[in-house]
């Protein structure tokens, strides 16, 4: 172009230059800047901090044999298209040569792997993949996706809350974008609400020859932080990287078994107990029989049905439903809930196999319907604090059904986000 040539500006440009001087002025106040924060490059920035949650399908019900263990549940679709070969997003095997094999964009992985991060594994698909590394002691993780660039984040995928802090990071002659937060839908809420401090979730995403990587460090010990992203963003490369073995898995001794616990068929527990226990005939089908467990000094047996891990991944998630007879109202613990304070009872319940129900006042209590019968319902945990001892957190997805039939007590208890109220009830309907 030949500088030395005066040019005539059209009217077009100049009121273009104007807009453009009025912007930069403006970001320089401070509402020209929050107005700066919301023009995004890579997400999208959401209206507010609250959105609604997609509609969840229906709750399927089957019919069980009361006193048989269901069998194993057929898992759900793989989500990864490479699952056969690479397995699935939860338990990646492919190395990233292998990957690299399958798709046809480039596939970059950081050369400069933080100290005690693991390489898991990587899977996906043909037009998105992802590498995955964790801590041994799964204290925290790091995925990195990679796929094509479009030009246009997603409003479904890419979404952000109005509130959160998106920054501008340079990743060597690249301009990235860094926050800290994700969308969290509390229990059985259908509104997810922005949390800036979810178990320290970072995120960086930026763009490099047509390919898009988001880069997410999750659980972590301590922060990386945006220039920690950054440089790790920086040392990606296509070079051969050489990896820590993955360490074989080492059994956690924090890690419940139901089976454990609940190591009683129902009917040894019937044997035991010198009663016949009243069992679910309908349940979710996202639950199965575990197992029964029975405490002789106050002839309680309870009956353990897990969460389905197939479809929600390994852990202990599920509801216990305890029986005793209701014979001599005195000594039963499943009879009735207390009202006090759980502080002046601690020491006792922590000695205790079985303990009476207490929660702080009557307004914990919901009266609800079981068929013909009448039933108490509540929800919360008694939770420790530095400073006042045992609080009451009716927050706390701990729900807990008690009603008596039959001259028997129950107590149909459920910890998740899984099972509302209405299906507690449900089950207790079904109990025969």
């Amino acid at each position: 172009m030949n500088t030395t040539q005066p040019r005539r500006i059209s009217r077009a440009a100049l009121i273009t230059l104007t807009i453009v001087v009025l912007l930069a002025l403006a970001l320089i106040t401070p509402q020209g800047r929050a107005f700066a924060r919301s023009i995004l490059q890579f997400f999208v920035r959401s209206q507010s901090d609250a959105i609604p949650m997609p509609t969840t399908q229906p709750m399927t019900w089957v019919d069980v044999t009361p006193d048989v263990p269901s069998a194993t549940m057929t898992p759900l679709p793989a989500m990864a298209v490479f699952a056969n070969e690479c397995g699935d997003f939860g338990s990646p095997t492919c190395t990233v040569e292998q990957i690299r094999s399958k798709v046809d964009f480039t596939v970059r992985e950081p050369a400069n792997i933080p100290e005690g991060l693991y390489f898991i594994g990587a899977t996906g698909g043909p037009d998105s993949i992802q590498i995955s590394y964790q801590y041994k002691d799964m204290s925290g993780s790091l995925y990195i996706t990679e796929k094509r660039w479009t030009g246009n984040p997603s409003p479904q995928t890419d979404l952000v809350g109005a509130s959160a802090n998106v920054e501008q990071v340079q990743i060597g002659g690249l301009t990235g974008e860094y926050f800290k937060g994700i969308f969290v839908a509390a229990d059985g809420g259908n509104v997810a609400h922005w949390d800036p401090d979810f178990f320290g979730l970072e995120t960086l995403r930026w763009v490099e020859d047509g390919i898009s990587y988001t880069m997410e460090y999750a659980y972590p010990p301590a922060p990386l932080g945006k220039e920690g992203m950054a440089t790790l963003a920086e040392s990606m490369t296509t070079e051969p990287v050489a990896k820590q073995p993955t360490p074989a898995p080492t059994e956690d001794p924090y890690v419940w078994n139901p089976k454990d616990t609940y190591n009683l068929t129902v009917s040894e527990a019937e044997q035991q107990a010198g009663f016949k226990l009243l069992l679910p005939a309908k349940l979710p089908d996202i639950l199965s029989l575990v197992g029964a467990s029975y405490d002789s000094e106050n002839r309680i047996v309870q009956a353990f049905y897990l969460l389905d891990q197939n479809r929600f991944g390994p852990g202990t998630d599920g509801i216990s439903l305890g029986q005793q007879p209701a014979t001599d109202p005195a000594n039963c613990f499943l009879c009735d809930i207390v009202i006090g304070d759980y502080n002046k009872f601690a020491e006792e319940a922590a000695n205790s196999k079985s303990f009476k129900e207490i929660v702080p006042s009557t307004k914990e209590i919901e009266m609800v319907q079981i068929g013909a019968l009448t039933g108490k319902y509540i929800q919360g945990v008694w939770s420790g604090t530095d400073c006042c001892g045992w609080q009451w957190d009716s927050t706390v997805p701990r729900k807990t059904l008690h009603w008596q039939q039959n001259g028997m007590a129950f107590e149909l208890t459920y910890f998740g986000e899984n099972l509302e109220k209405a299906d507690l009830i449900k089950i207790a309907e079904s109990i025969k």
